[in-house]
């Protein structure tokens, strides 16, 4: 019983392990492609929203930063569709957008105090 559950175990820490290795490719292939779109002030909404939704796929904190800064991005190219795309990620990844609103909100109050 006991080995079965070891098995089980390793077989679970493998699987970890893979998905993490498939977010760090992921990450690798999206983040020219997301500098690429800011560097050359690609307008293509399709292209835009193409990657975006690409990357919301990438499960770690680079990625969810990595979502963010073309999300900022494509604001300034289609605010009404990057407002679904802040939905989508609010509904998606909760825990993670919150903290990031903290996040601001902090850095917000640090620059208020210094005034």
């Amino acid at each position: 019983m006991c080995y079965n559950m070891c098995m089980i175990d390793d077989n679970i820490k493998w699987l970890g392990e893979q998905l993490s290795m498939c977010y760090e490719e992921a990450y690798n292939i999206y983040r020219p492609q997301v500098k690429r779109i800011i560097n050359n002030k690609i307008t293509d909404v399709n292209y835009i929203e193409h990657t975006l939704d690409g990357v919301l796929d990438i499960y770690t904190e680079k990625g969810f930063y990595l979502f963010i800064e073309l999300l900022l991005y494509y604001r300034t190219v289609n605010y009404r569709n990057a407002c679904d795309y802040l939905e989508i990620l609010k509904e998606d990844r909760e825990e993670e957008y919150n903290d990031f609103v903290k996040s601001i909100k902090k850095n917000k109050d640090k620059k208020r105090n210094k005034q």
